[in-house]
């Protein structure tokens, strides 16, 4: 019988499902193989090492993140991230759960990118502009904290899916209106 070749693809793609569904601290060259039923050869043909397969695995994955979290909704950059964030712990329950849950040290780094992105004083002014700098990222700070828990609720429900992008927005304007009311930004 010949030998099946697997492709450089194909071992990203059984990489990827094992992130998902066991998280990155999980993934070995035999559970890979194990998804092919094969040897680990093909990794070791494709990939240098592990290491090297996981970093382009997180990349996969961050690229996945971002393409939610720096969606334009509504054009007010902080919103449009908050609702990506959501959606994305609605939508991509696995992933959320590998990349936040299971405190994975690869995404520590996107967790960061995504803070100092959202805490750039042009962004924070015109989401805040009734606010200092400081007080713009205290504010940031504490909705981030809201919107992990938000997700975090999202993620655990069963029904979760019912949870419409209507009814996201509808909640994220609630949460929005409390910040504004909390300092005093009408």
């Amino acid at each position: 019988m010949p030998k099946v070749k697997f492709t450089r693809e194909d071992i990203l793609k059984a990489t990827y499902d094992i992130l998902k569904q066991e998280g990155i601290k999980n993934i070995s060259a035999r559970k890979i193989a194990h998804k092919f039923k094969g040897s680990t050869a093909p990794i070791y043909a494709n990939f240098k090492t592990i290491d090297e397969l996981k970093e382009e695995i997180i990349e996969m994955a961050e690229d996945r993140f971002k393409s939610y979290l720096y969606r334009n909704h509504a054009g007010r950059e902080i919103f449009d991230a908050a609702l990506g964030f959501i959606q994305f712990a609605r939508d991509e329950k696995e992933l959320f759960r590998a990349m936040f849950l299971d405190a994975a040290d690869g995404f520590k780094e996107l967790y960061d990118e995504t803070m100092d992105f959202l805490l750039q004083e042009r962004i924070l002014i015109k989401s805040f502009p009734k606010l200092t700098y400081e007080q713009a990222k205290e504010a940031l700070e504490r909705l981030w904290t809201y919107l992990f828990g938000y997700a975090t609720l999202i993620f655990i429900n069963p029904d979760s899916k019912d949870e419409t992008d209507d009814k996201i927005i509808e909640n994220l304007e609630n949460i929005s209106s409390y910040f504004k009311e909390v300092y005093k930004l009408d």
